[in-house]
């Protein structure tokens, strides 16, 4: 598991550690998301807060200890990510839209990141303590939070 993710996979309790440690960045947009979506009494944010927790539990255990339910639990919440926000953006994109282009160009650096990370790509440096994947979720989980506040009325 990870092997296109550049870090070098590593025989210890996290596999993957700086993907592993970043991967947390997931849970601080999930409790920012949900901080915002309970008192507003959103749905949908409150939905995307959840899928968000969701992603990062299941990847920090794909790039972690990596037990052997991790590839299908880090692969489905992302596509729930995909889903919430594409209704989201489609129900509130045209009110929301300044909301919405700030969290576009920052998911616009995460996806460059994830691209520059995979591995064999002239950045990927599988020792290093940078790592492009963890560039890619730091950033898109910041997306994430601020394209949850498109789901929440403003006031």
């Amino acid at each position: 598991m990870g092997g296109a993710d550049c870090e070098r996979l590593v025989d210890a309790v996290l596999a993957q550690p700086v993907l592993a440690v970043t991967s947390l960045a997931y849970l601080i947009a999930a409790g920012l998301v949900l901080t915002w979506a309970v008192p507003a009494d959103s749905l949908l944010a409150g939905t995307a807060g959840v899928v968000l927790l969701t992603v990062g539990i299941d990847s920090f255990a794909y790039h972690g200890p990596q037990p052997s339910w991790a590839q299908p639990a880090h692969d489905w919440p992302i596509l729930a990510v995909a889903v919430v926000y594409t209704f989201a953006l489609l129900r509130t994109g045209r009110r929301r839209w300044r909301v919405w282009a700030g969290a576009g160009a920052v998911f616009a650096l995460a996806v460059a990141a994830h691209l520059a990370g995979r591995t064999g790509s002239p950045l990927c440096s599988p020792d290093s303590w940078w790592q492009w994947h963890g560039v890619w979720h730091v950033l898109s989980a910041t997306a994430a939070a601020s394209g949850a506040r498109a789901m929440v009325r403003p006031g």
